[in-house]
């Protein structure tokens, strides 16, 4: 059983909360009527500054919390972006190996296909206007390269071909005259094969006709040779053959030129229109043939 003091005080909290609950009412009643609207004024003047130093509080720590947040999300973004670089890095060192690996590749493809030794270079320069077709590269004497060596290339799917002849040179660099110049002359011969397969290879001088709004033309060809459109055109190697004392000495023979598309009679001989295999102008990687096995 409750003592006396335990039931005082049991009676005390129930009047406080009768009190406190007809109270609230009372408040509540007048707050509707509008009759407290100058108190509950006064009282939120009062504890603005408290107020606001709570909400100051409040969106301080949520601005931390934001940094931190942010902050983490800028080092994972940061992090992203040097794993994608290391990536890119990655796969540009392996093309430029793969590139490497195909450029020796066909350096050892030339000599055992043809016997050449070559020496690599890069274009590093083009005609700077129209009045010449030269291309610049970034080998010369030092590099034990000579006037009047010969220069071949390919593109994606083209034979190793002739495009033009050392003309110039410095310690580090080289002009390289391509055969489509107008100055350009070079002995050659055509590959046709009968209908009944025996090989006839008639010969002619092969000029570049670049100024002229052609690319080459093959003249001298003997007027009763048989040659067909498609037919090939090389090297005859000629010059080098007597020794001729010129920088066209140099080629050898059997180098790849171009196709035959046009033929017509001029005079007692023929004169052939050839298409280079490719545009010597758009190359980007020469090999120079400094001598043979």
């Amino acid at each position: 059983m409750l003592n006396r003091a335990e039931r005082k005080s049991g009676a005390r909290r129930s009047r406080v909360i009768v009190w406190l609950s007809v109270l609230a009412i009372v408040l509540w009643t007048l707050d509707r009527q509008g009759i407290l609207s100058p108190v509950t004024d006064q009282a939120s003047h009062f504890f603005a500054p408290i107020t606001r130093t709570f909400t100051s509080i409040r969106t301080g720590v949520g601005d931390v919390a934001g940094n931190l947040t942010s902050g983490t999300d800028e080092r994972e973004l940061a992090g992203l972006q040097e794993q994608i670089t290391q990536l890119q890095n990655e796969n540009l060192t392996l093309r430029s190996a793969a590139a490497e690996n195909a450029t020796l590749r066909r350096t050892a493809g030339m000599r055992e296909r043809y016997g050449w030794q070559t020496t690599i270079a890069n274009v590093v320069g083009r005609s700077p206007d129209n009045a010449s077709r030269t291309l610049t590269i970034d080998r010369g004497r030092g590099d034990g390269l000579a006037v009047g060596m010969p220069v071949v290339s390919h593109t994606a799917g083209s034979p190793d071909a002739l495009i033009g002849i050392i003309d110039t040179l410095t310690e580090n660099t080289a002009s390289v005259l391509l055969i489509t110049d107008a100055r350009s002359v070079v002995s050659g011969h055509i590959l046709h094969r009968g209908a009944g397969g025996e090989l006839t290879q008639p010969t002619g001088e092969i000029e570049g006709q670049w100024q002229l709004g052609s690319r080459l033309l093959m003249r001298k060809v003997e007027r009763d040779a048989v040659v067909q459109v498609g037919d090939d055109v090389l090297t005859a190697g000629i010059s080098q053959e007597l020794a001729f004392d010129a920088p066209a000495a140099r080629i050898p023979a059997d180098v790849p030129i171009g196709t035959v598309i046009a033929i017509r009679v001029d005079g007692h001989s023929q004169e052939v229109d050839v298409q280079p295999y490719f545009d010597p102008d758009q190359v980007r990687t020469v090999w120079i043939i400094v001598g043979a096995d």
